[in-house]
């Protein structure tokens, strides 16, 4: 009866093991969340260096995510994110009435938004309750490919000099990109932490690289190319997430 006993024991232990590590991959599997925070760019590359500008400034960043978990160390997500990307820098005036006009700020709009459309594939590190039976956490690490799309006008506005010795001098104050299509690529680093079995709070930082075709815009009497430009952006954002069956 002892041996009967202790098989019966050892079946059950064996059954509720098993049971437990059939268990170990969360089902809820599906996750959305909505990002917000702040990213940077690089001044464009790839076409006239005198309408990139020569600085910029962080602006923020917005995107909403659906991902689904194909394993606990593989996670696929589509991204939807929205933001501002502009330059400015400094064009050098003529030379009027025997005197040169100063040099005045210029701001150049890339896209107003820059609409990104994109596909992750993250690997990650899962951390789980005392008993692992629920996925407290995910550590991840991953690549991105998808779309860009620039919406402008490509308009260019004017304001008057209001100085000597022609304050009725009227200068490019603000040149706005074409409207255009492209592609993004990028890495990102993320971590996910559930504080409730469905509720979770996220932060990622990323680095993407973009590469633009736009329209050429008319109106200052040149023809300098604007078709292709490419440059990186630097998102860093915070979440939260809901995840369900």
């Amino acid at each position: 009866m002892l041996t009967a006993a202790l098989a019966i024991t050892g079946t059950c232990t064996s059954f509720a093991q098993k049971a437990l590590w059939e268990n170990f991959l969360p089902d809820l599997k599906w996750d959305v969340g909505v990002n917000y925070g702040a990213s940077v760019i690089t001044t464009p590359q790839g076409v006239d260096n005198n309408y990139t500008g020569s600085r910029t400034h962080p602006v923020p960043d917005f995107s909403v995510c659906v991902q689904y978990a194909i394993s606990p160390n593989w996670h696929l997500m589509f991204d939807l994110g929205s933001r501002r990307w502009e330059s400015s820098g400094t064009w050098q005036q003529p030379y009027t009435f025997g005197t040169s006009l100063k040099a005045q700020d210029v701001n150049f709009l890339i896209g107003k938004p820059a609409i990104t459309e994109s596909f992750k594939l993250n690997y990650a590190i899962p951390f789980y309750s005392g008993f692992k039976s629920t996925n407290r956490a995910n550590l991840t690490f991953g690549i991105e490919l998808g779309l860009v799309q620039t919406v402008n006008d490509g308009s260019v506005h004017y304001s008057n000099y209001n100085a000597l010795p022609d304050s009725n001098y009227k200068y490019v104050s603000s040149f706005h990109y074409g409207f255009g299509i492209g592609y993004t690529l990028g890495a990102q680093i993320g971590y996910t932490y559930y504080f409730l079995p469905r509720w979770g709070v996220s932060a990622e930082i990323a680095a993407r690289y973009v590469d633009v075709g736009a329209d050429v815009p008319d109106g200052i009497n040149y023809r300098h190319n604007i078709s292709r430009y490419h440059m990186m952006y630097f998102p860093e954002t915070v979440g939260v997430r809901y995840r369900f069956r």
